[in-house]
């Protein structure tokens, strides 16, 4: 595959993650699995919460330790051996990578590894619980500076530049696949719109217009749109891609 190769991007969220057991964190009364999101999610509050912040992502950490890939994450692997293929993610989880992935953008940090503030390095830790009484960066020896390497709210995300060169860079002849997520942290239902490119939509259903707001997916602005589970419209999913791959070759 070359540079002139058609260009497959697909951006996912928690819906292609949901049928392996892992729902999304925050739920329709705005609380993330129980939890307000300035407890567990607040770059401002983090070190004051930092109890309950380790608790939370220890058992989201543990909830995605027992949750397998699903045939989506395993067509989106696939993906990557068959095209030019780009994986972005808001999914902090790594079934993409238990599934065969590799390179994959994600853009809000991964569950399975800690970072340090005190000393900028980062390092895996997998399923494993963290404990903030004893343990220590491997590098500084720190030990209220570590967190999860995720990205908190009134956070900078370290890869929003890079997701939005791959954004900004489609061509006509390329395809932008969304697979299970509404637009509403990243605007994705308006970048959809105004790419140049063919685009296909994964989504259980449409936002409903109560809650809908600018940027958020709409459908009917999808070349194509499959609303069901995404490993159920796998199969689909895959057709469709590959004949619009197969027309810009």
């Amino acid at each position: 595959m070359t540079g002139n190769d058609p260009h497959l991007v697909v951006f996912t969220g928690a819906g292609l993650s949901a049928e392996s057991g892992l729902l999304t964190f925050r739920g329709g009364d705005g609380l993330w699995e129980g939890h307000h999101i300035d407890q567990v999610c607040n770059q401002l509050t983090w070190k004051r919460n930092a109890a309950a912040v380790h608790r939370f992502y220890n058992d989201r950490r543990a909830a995605a330790a027992r949750a397998e890939p699903n045939r989506a994450h395993r067509l989106l692997a696939a993906w990557q051996d068959r095209y030019h293929c780009t994986l972005i993610t808001q999914n902090v989880d790594d079934l993409l990578e238990r599934a065969g992935a590799w390179n994959v953008l994600h853009v809000h940090g991964r569950l399975t590894r800690m970072r340090c503030e005190a000393c900028g390095s980062a390092w895996e830790i997998g399923a494993n619980p963290w404990d903030p009484e004893t343990g220590r960066c491997p590098k500084c020896a720190s030990r209220r500076a570590v967190r999860p390497d995720v990205i908190f709210f009134h956070e900078r995300a370290p890869l929003y530049p890079q997701m939005w060169r791959v954004l900004a860079d489609l061509r006509p002849r390329d395809v932008l696949v969304v697979i299970g997520t509404d637009g509403a942290v990243i605007p994705i239902g308006q970048i959809a719109e105004e790419a140049p490119c063919r685009t296909v939509l994964n989504v259980l259903s449409p936002v409903p217009p109560d809650r809908w707001q600018p940027g958020m997916i709409r459908p009917d602005r999808f070349t194509r749109a499959l609303l069901r589970p995404a490993a159920e419209a796998a199969e689909e999913l895959d057709q469709i891609v590959s004949d619009l791959m197969r027309d810009a070759a």
